[in-house]
């Protein structure tokens, strides 16, 4: 089972900058992947993953075929807030340059204030964001809803 949902603050009523997803299982974050790399691979722009779980980014090419010539990889996992704040500080700034097409951000925590900004730096870089959350992963993994205007 997923479960969307999604923020839309953008001047264009069809472009959704930043969707939070709940998925269910390893396969169901594998399709999320799929899915959003397949969505994106005609921009010819660069699909960032931020703490991605390796075993559904191995299924990508195994099971979905996707290319991973246009896959980056960055792991941001760690425990202290301070780095954390260094974290959202370069996810921020990867969305708002533009360089990519899309974002995906798992297993990391987010309070409304932080999605808020990611949203922000999405719609200035007109670059989606996607934050995805695995119940089915062993890791602590959180996010509030943001406020919907």
């Amino acid at each position: 089972m997923i479960n969307a949902t999604t923020s839309n603050n953008s001047k264009n009523a069809n472009t959704h900058w930043l969707q939070l997803t709940q998925v269910d299982n390893n396969l169901e974050l594998s399709n999320q992947y799929a899915h959003i790399c397949q969505q994106h691979k005609e921009q010819h722009k660069w699909v960032l993953f931020i703490n991605p779980e390796e075993s559904s980014i191995e299924q990508l090419a195994k099971i979905h075929g996707i290319d991973s010539s246009k896959i980056l990889m960055v792991n941001y996992k760690n425990s202290l807030k301070s780095n954390q704040k260094i974290a959202l500080t370069h996810i921020t700034s990867v969305l708002s340059k533009g360089n990519c097409s899309a974002v995906i951000v798992s297993n990391s925590s987010f309070k409304k204030q932080e999605i808020m900004q990611l949203e922000s730096s999405a719609k200035k870089g007109a670059t989606q964001c996607f934050i995805l959350k695995n119940t089915a992963s062993n890791a602590l993994i959180s996010f509030e809803q943001p406020t919907l205007h």
